[in-house]
């Protein structure tokens, strides 16, 4: 299904839109993220690298929806890297997992990318085949089933990343299996878009669905803030990603 506006916006249409619809995207994050940060925080040293951190995220994530491999997956790296120390300067080194594991796959996806562009530049994405679905959602199932065993293992050493602390999403959902479920979900989207899949948009949108409660369970604000502006650019990624594999395919 085409949509005219979405063409123009990731490039396939009539006009040529894409510059700037990612500096108004991006500057609506930067202030949005800017007035979480003047609010909500006590603008310390910490608070002030959380948030451009975020900035780079923001930077990072519009490059991979527009399949640009540097803008990317290089920048990924140095937003991961930032995430990393974010959580150990905060003494959570069990969260400091996941960044690690996204720094190594954007460090891959850099190399394999550049192998897949067209004249452009651009990354073409893989089309999924039921195998491949089948392999996620196994994946999926094996992750949320053995996590909660292997949170144990690496609390008993200090490196838990996720505490059951008992309190519920609602009265009703634990919040220590939504965190397990954006955990996974996070993990797999991510091995899924360096791989090229155009269906890790999907993912991608039901996680940063997640993750915004997490956040706002949490209270960070910055974060939520974040993950509300990812949501928009996922969006756009999704059709992005689709239109440029519909088109490789019928070339």
């Amino acid at each position: 299904m085409k949509i005219d506006i979405l063409d123009n916006i990731t490039g396939f249409g009539k006009h040529d839109w894409q510059a700037v619809w990612v500096i108004i995207w991006f500057m609506a994050g930067v202030v949005a993220l800017f007035i979480g940060f003047w609010t909500t925080t006590q603008q310390t040293a910490l608070d002030t690298f959380y948030l451009l951190v975020s900035i780079i995220g923001l930077l990072c994530v519009v490059g991979l929806s527009f399949r640009k491999n540097i803008a990317g997956n290089g920048l990924g790296m140095l937003a991961t890297a930032g995430e990393i120390v974010v959580q150990a300067t905060a003494g959570a080194v069990g969260l400091m997992l996941a960044p690690l594991f996204n720094f190594f796959t954007h460090l891959y996806g850099v190399r394999y990318w550049s192998y897949h562009t067209n004249a452009d530049g651009e990354m073409i994405p893989k089309t999924t085949n039921k195998y491949i679905w089948l392999v996620t959602v196994a994946f999926i199932g094996i992750g949320l089933a053995l996590f909660p065993l292997v949170n144990a293992k690496l609390a008993e050493m200090g490196f838990g990343v996720i505490v059951d602390d008992g309190s519920r999403f609602l009265g009703m959902v634990d919040f220590f299996w939504i965190n397990v479920l954006a955990f996974v979900l996070s993990i797999t989207a991510q091995t899924a878009m360096i791989l090229r899949y155009s269906f890790n948009w999907w993912l991608w949108i039901i996680v940063n669905a997640v993750w915004l409660i997490v956040n706002l369970m949490t209270g960070n604000t910055i974060f939520a803030i974040q993950t509300v502006i990812y949501q928009v650019n996922a969006f756009v990624g999704l059709y992005g990603w689709y239109r440029s594999e519909q088109l490789a395919n019928n070339s």
